[in-house]
This record gives C-alpha cells, sequence and structure tokens, in this order.
C-alpha cells in the first residue's frame, strides 16, 4: 500500500507565514514525511497566477515558475523554479514521489479585453505573459473557430475557458506537461475540475513517450 499526502491546503503559505517559501519549507520537512511513511507528495499548482497571492488553481502563464515579475511580483505564493527543482530533488533523494496539479481548463488575470467576433461578446481574453510563451487572445477560448459550440465540459468560476480543440492550446499543453515531466522531473500529474473537458485530452497527455536524460 503506498500513501499520497497532499502538501498544502488553502492558503497554506499565507496562514503558515511562507509565502513565496513553500518550496523550502517542504524541502526542510521532506525527511520527517519519509519518516513517516509517505510515499508520494502531491503539490500545488506551479505557475504563476492572476495574482502572486493565488493559490495557482486561475493560472496566468504556464511558463512562469517564479522567474517573471509580474502580477505583483516575481516569486508564486510557493517559491520560484529553482526552489521548486530543490524540492523535488530531495523528495527524489528520499523515494518518495511528486505529483503535478494540472490547471489546464480555464485561465484568469488577462491583460485585455476582447469581442469576439462570432457571438458579439467582449471577454478578457487578451494573454501577453513575460515568459513569451503562450500567448493568448479569444481564438484560444471558447467560443473558437475550432469549436463554436462548446463540448468539453463546465465553465468555472466565469473564466476563460481554453478551447483545446485548438492546434495552439494543444501544443502549449504538450510543452507544459513536458516541463514538468521532462525538465522538472516530476513522476506524474493530478488534473483539476476533470469535468471541464473531454477525457481525450489527459488520455493524450498521459499517454505520451515523455523523456528524461535520453531515455
Amino acid at each position: 500500500m503506498a500513501v499520497m499526502m497532499q502538501a498544502f491546503y488553502w492558503d497554506a503559505p499565507i496562514h503558515e507565514n511562507k509565502a513565496g517559501e513553500w518550496w523550502n519549507h517542504l524541502r526542510e520537512l521532506t525527511p520527517q514525511l519519509a519518516d513517516s511513511g509517505i510515499n508520494a507528495l502531491w503539490l500545488p499548482p506551479i505557475s504563476k497566477a492572476a495574482d502572486i497571492k493565488s493559490n495557482g488553481y486561475d493560472p496566468y502563464d504556464y511558463f512562469d515558475l517564479g522567474d517573471f515579475d509580474q502580477k505583483g511580483g516575481v516569486k508564486t505564493l510557493y517559491g520560484n523554479r529553482a526552489e521548486l527543482e530543490a524540492l523535488i530533488k530531495t523528495i527524489h533523494d528520499h523515494k518518495i514521489g511528486a505529483y503535478a496539479d494540472m490547471v489546464i481548463n480555464h485561465n484568469s488575470g488577462a491583460d485585455g479585453e476582447e469581442l469576439n467576433p462570432l457571438d458579439g461578446q467582449k471577454r478578457w481574453t487578451k494573454f501577453t505573459p513575460k515568459s513569451g510563451k503562450f500567448p493568448r487572445d479569444w481564438n484560444c477560448f471558447h467560443p473558437s473557430r475550432y469549436e463554436q459550440v462548446m463540448m468539453e465540459g463546465e465553465n468555472f468560476a466565469g473564466f476563460p475557458h481554453l478551447c483545446h480543440r485548438n492546434p495552439r492550446v494543444y501544443e502549449a499543453m504538450y510543452e507544459y506537461s513536458r516541463l514538468l515531466i521532462e525538465e522538472l522531473k516530476f513522476d506524474g500529474f493530478r488534473f483539476d475540475f476533470v469535468k471541464g473537458y473531454e477525457p481525450w485530452m489527459i488520455g493524450l497527455l498521459a499517454k505520451y513517450r515523455y523523456e528524461r536524460d535520453g531515455k
């Protein structure tokens, strides 16, 4: 039998006075967690959200792991990329697995409002992230030219709902998944709000042949 621990709770870094230092805090606790019989850790969303005090479930820049000055600061609520990488290494050194929280249904914190020409509605769908990766416009969300009648699931909290059938979105989600597994060395995913998109998207991301160290 294996035991997975959710390595955070809502607003944990704020309540524990560890804002911007959660990755370092978990790294210090890892030996104790290993001694307690924990086999895997489920980590919170790692990307820059709509605000630096956010828990990460309203992603803004998937490729900013706390290293770009945007949305009120540089670090995320949990830390930066170097600290996350150090945490994952320590987790693995103690024979524990690390699982990433994937939030790929919706986005928030857009930089501009746009008119969607398909339905004449204005929405906050213009994203120009400082990482330079995955800039978005109305066509990356529903309704888009790729899917005008939303078939992928439910909206969340009124946030712009990503259209995974758009090849630009599809490619970005693959690149994000590759970053998590191949570069950061996560061991797997926990998919957030899965009723917000169709199962084929999870299947494709999960079955992709990832590589680490040439293997």
